[in-house]
């Protein structure tokens, strides 16, 4: 099943056909990953389950601590917790965001 939504997603972003970090973000098929060492507050509130509180702790943390070196250290920032770090695991990356399916991939 992964190997054939790797393929799909590969043919749309060689056609050109796969959106943008922008029109991903309008089409909610298809959400927008956030990347968690370098979004501000409002940005990660885009993510399901983060508001005001917890993308200002998310920021402060990762002020305080360095950047998070992998999804799973999400679950130390007081408020997030291992079930939340969970369920945004497949919302968030760490490095640059590539556009398409593969920067789920990359940044495993």
């Amino acid at each position: 099943m992964g190997r054939s939504w790797v393929g799909i997603g590969a043919a749309l972003l060689l056609l050109g056909l796969y959106p943008g970090k922008e029109t991903a973000q309008a089409d909610p098929l298809l959400p927008a990953m956030v990347n968690i060492n370098t979004a501000d507050a409002q940005q990660l509130q885009d993510l399901p389950g983060i508001g005001a509180r917890r993308a200002e702790a998310i920021v402060a943390f990762r002020a305080a601590h360095g950047p998070f070196p992998g999804k799973a250290a999400l679950a130390a920032v007081p408020g997030v917790g291992p079930k939340l770090a969970a369920r945004l695991r497949g919302l968030i990356v760490l490095g640059p965001l590539l556009p398409g399916p593969m920067a789920r991939i990359t940044s495993e």
